[in-house]
C-alpha cells in the first residue's frame, strides 16, 4: 500500500467521523530516502511532518500512517478545547479514543479498554 492509499484510508475514517480538517501537502517532511512523507496541515494553519518507513508492509503502513494523524488530531482538538477522543470510541463514549493496532494482521481500529475491534481502518462511519 502507498503512503497516499494509507492516507486517503484514515483521511476518511476523518471525514466519516466528523473529526477536524485537514489538508495533505506532497511536499516532503524529509530527504531521507528510508522514508516516504508528506506534510499535514489543519485548518488552523498548524503542520507535522509524516513520515513512513519504506521498509514496513502495507498493513504496518496502514496502522503507523492512522497514529501518526491521530497524534496531530488530538494535538488539534486539544488546541480548539475540544475532548481528544478521535475517533471516539463506540463502546465508551466520552470517554476515550480507538486505537489503530494491526489485529490478526489486519489495520483495525480496537477500542483500549476492551480489546474489541471496531473497525478495519478506512472503514470507520459515524
Amino acid at each position: 500500500m502507498s503512503l497516499a492509499n494509507a492516507l486517503e484510508a484514515v483521511v476518511r475514517d476523518l471525514r466519516n467521523t466528523g473529526g477536524i480538517e485537514l489538508r495533505i501537502s506532497d511536499e516532503p517532511a524529509t530527504s531521507d530516502p528510508g522514508y516516504e512523507s508528506v506534510l499535514l496541515l489543519s485548518g488552523r494553519r498548524s503542520w507535522t511532518g509524516l513520515l513512513a518507513p519504506i521498509a514496513l508492509t502495507d498493513d504496518e503502513r496502514l496502522a503507523h500512517v492512522a497514529d501518526q494523524i491521530q497524534e496531530f488530531v488530538f494535538e488539534e482538538l486539544a488546541r480548539l478545547g475540544l475532548p481528544v477522543t478521535w475517533p471516539e470510541c463506540p463502546e465508551h463514549p466520552a470517554s476515550h479514543p480507538l486505537t489503530p493496532v494491526l489485529t490478526s494482521g489486519l489495520p483495525s481500529w480496537q477500542c483500549p479498554r476492551s480489546g474489541d475491534t471496531v473497525a478495519p481502518i478506512g472503514q470507520l462511519h459515524s
